[in-house]
């Protein structure tokens, strides 16, 4: 008998969110055998090198997440990219400038650099999440004779934590995006709180920013749900105009 599947797309966000899709995979492969083919992974990260971790699988061997299913945001240079277009980075604090160096291993937790890696490689994270929906949609994936579609639409699944650097630097705009682009799915987040983030993180010059990311991040949210978008729509901006 064929089993009933949610189109479904999980999204990680960051080193937490990178780990989140690792384990959420694992639980797939354990139960079905596999991904099943509705089924999808897309961790974002500013560090470059590709999360290479591992998980056990009930059978013994291992698994990890594949190329495909991850999209590193590096900038290089960012500084002068910084100084060369003020005008697009306004929402850089002055005190976070000098943060602004070269984001190819990883956000620096710095909340403000893993948006600013979002900034400048928007286009290409968008069209990789619009290439994913459009595969688990394929008719192909949602009709054969071991799974069957639970409903027409795709479930969207934001895992991040907000004590970092590029998760909650990303999520707001990720989210608001996603909700854009797809009004009709159904999207979905969760939020690893700072104390949980502190007590994951072995490196104390990592554990400076934990509460003050997670402030930010906690008035983002404050921010956002308090306004009237009907007369106050939000504009969020990318190196080539507001998107």
């Amino acid at each position: 008998m064929a089993t009933g599947i949610r189109r479904s797309l999980f999204i990680g966000l960051g080193g937490t969110g990178m780990s989140s899709l690792l384990h959420t995979k694992k639980i797939f492969v354990d139960t079905y055998g596999e991904v099943p083919p509705m089924v999808a992974f897309l961790g974002i990260d500013t560090d470059g090198n590709y999360y290479n971790k591992s998980l056990v699988l009930n059978n013994g061997e291992s698994i990890s997440l594949t190329n495909n299913e991850q999209m590193p945001i590096q900038v290089q240079n960012a500084a002068p990219i910084y100084k060369g277009n003020p005008d697009d980075f306004s929402w850089v604090a002055r005190e976070n400038v000098f943060a602004l160096g070269s984001l190819m291993n990883g956000a620096g937790a710095v909340r403000t650099n893993g948006r600013f890696a979002l900034t400048i490689n928007y286009q290409a994270v968008f069209a990789k999440i619009e290439q994913m929906i459009l595969e688990i949609r394929n008719a192909r994936n949602i009709d054969n004779k071991e799974y069957y579609s639970l409903g027409n639409e795709v479930e969207i699944h934001l895992a991040f934590s907000v004590a970092g650097g590029t998760g909650s630097g990303t999520f707001v705009n990720i989210a608001s995006h996603i909700r854009e682009t797809y009004p009709q799915c159904k999207l979905r987040g969760y939020v690893v709180l700072p104390r949980i983030f502190d007590a994951m993180i072995q490196a104390p010059a990592a554990k400076a920013n934990i509460f003050p990311n997670a402030y930010g991040a906690i008035k983002e949210i404050d921010y956002t749900m308090h306004m009237d978008f009907n007369s106050t729509p939000i504009q969020l901006h990318h190196i080539n105009g507001a998107k």
